[in-house]
């Protein structure tokens, strides 16, 4: 089975990766891959919640324009 993308459909991807590096401060890594349609952002690396919020800000931004 396959599905066929409507073109009148805006389609995206969000891609969040995190893990923790030991017990110190800033120890949280997140890496972000997203898309929009067939637009690739290079890959992302965040160390902050708030830079997480956003990135995922930002691609639903991007999702939602009208002319993307």
């Amino acid at each position: 089975m396959f599905f066929v993308e409507d073109p009148e459909e805006r389609t995206g991807t969000l891609i969040l990766r995190g893990w923790v590096e030991g017990d110190r401060p800033g120890r949280l890594r997140v890496r972000v891959l997203r898309t929009v349609g067939r637009h690739q952002a290079p890959p992302q690396a965040v160390s902050d919640a708030a830079d997480v919020h956003a990135a995922v800000q930002a691609w639903l931004d991007e999702l939602l324009e009208p002319d993307g």
